[in-house]
């Protein structure tokens, strides 16, 4: 394979969750770690008298930062083990963001910041695929009070207590449940309906909160993987999964190649093909366009496996030869602008931690 391919795309929705969340825990610890320089480099402009201050200010609050972190790294440890219900438990492991090796508070402050995100979002997910599964993990987690006594309520209050952790209750599902309070106590035929309207509701918000949110990770991890493969990327759009669009992807020494990847979110596929900016007065063949496909060839199967071991499977319906179809040739001015070679800085690849590849998966719609 070399020239222009399909592939159907089939997304885990944890893995996929869990890598983003890794990918944005990174993100955060190395923000944090820039801006601690930052205020290292002002630091070293000021009198000792303000270093001493500083440092004697800082080390009053070291104490209660370690504190803070061993709570939170525990209830980091507490969640990846009620994660076992659902996915392994290396996955969740590796959106642990990673220790700073130089515990000033600076970089404790930003390790812990990152390490608080993951908490949250992992809490999220959890609730979620539990009220997603109507099962009982949401009680086990104790991590939301309204679930945390729901042994103590109605029925439809612990169908309720699912989705406190979403926010506001939609107002079909408030109307139903409001019908079902209202309902008199000896019609039981229609209460039981009800109930049973509720809980179909109820997995339907559900099923919609969590396909967003498998969209948007599943951008975000399209986006990094390029970039720890070492292409420069245009940005792409959380809606590149649900709406569909087409992302450029490019690297240094390509010269006017690059690879044009299409989403159709209709059908869940995904194309890719080489592509070479012109000039509006140049729309000759080249004989480096047979190159430009061969050599893409030889770097697709590592993109799969990257996308793969994060949770997005392609699986590969279409591919051509090179040459079979002459490389698309598209006007410079509709493209976008990358950096050039010179400028073009390799700060912005990522070194995202490995997650092993997901046993199965469920299809984009």
């Amino acid at each position: 394979m070399s020239g222009p391919t399909t592939a159907f795309i089939v997304v885990d929705p944890l893995s996929a969750m869990l890598a983003a969340a890794a990918i944005r825990a990174a993100q955060a610890v190395a923000e944090g770690y820039a801006e601690a320089d930052r205020l290292r480099d002002e630091h070293a402009d000021r009198s000792q008298r303000l270093r001493d201050e500083l440092n004697h200010a800082t080390s009053q609050g070291r104490e209660a930062l370690l504190q803070e972190m061993q709570a939170t790294e525990a209830e980091f440890a507490t969640l990846s083990k009620l994660a076992a219900h659902y996915v392994s438990a290396d996955k969740v492991a590796a959106t642990r963001p990673a220790q700073p090796d130089n515990h000033s508070e600076f970089e404790l402050a930003a390790y812990l910041r990152a390490l608080h995100a993951v908490v949250a979002e992992l809490r999220s997910m959890l609730l979620t695929e539990s009220a997603l599964r109507m099962d009982d993990l949401g009680q086990e987690l104790t991590l939301d009070a309204a679930i945390a006594e729901a042994s103590g309520q109605t029925a439809v209050q612990r169908l309720l207590a699912r989705i406190a952790h979403l926010g506001d209750v939609p107002q079909d599902i408030a109307a139903v449940a409001k019908e079902i309070s209202d309902a008199p106590y000896s019609d039981s035929e229609r209460t039981q309906l009800l109930t049973t309207e509720l809980r179909l509701r109820i997995q339907q918000r559900v099923e919609a909160v969590q396909a967003q949110a498998v969209q948007e990770a599943s951008a975000l991890v399209l986006q990094q993987s390029l970039k720890d493969l070492g292409y420069q990327v245009e940005d792409v759009s959380d809606t590149l999964f649900v709406e569909g669009g087409v992302v450029h992807f490019r690297r240094q020494g390509w010269d006017n190649y690059m690879v044009r990847l299409r989403v159709d979110a209709k059908t869940g596929t995904a194309n890719f093909n080489v592509i070479r900016a012109v000039e509006s007065a140049n729309n000759e063949r080249s004989v480096l366009d047979h190159l430009a496909e061969d050599r893409w060839c030889a770097e697709f199967p590592a993109l799969l496996q990257a996308l793969d071991v994060r949770g997005i499977h392609l699986n590969v319906t279409r591919r051509l030869e090179a040459g079979e179809l002459p490389v698309q040739l598209v006007l410079k001015d509709k493209l976008p602008r990358f950096a050039d070679e010179e400028e073009a800085s390799s700060s912005n690849k990522l070194q995202a931690r490995h997650i092993p590849s997901p046993a199965g998966g469920r299809g984009l719609g």
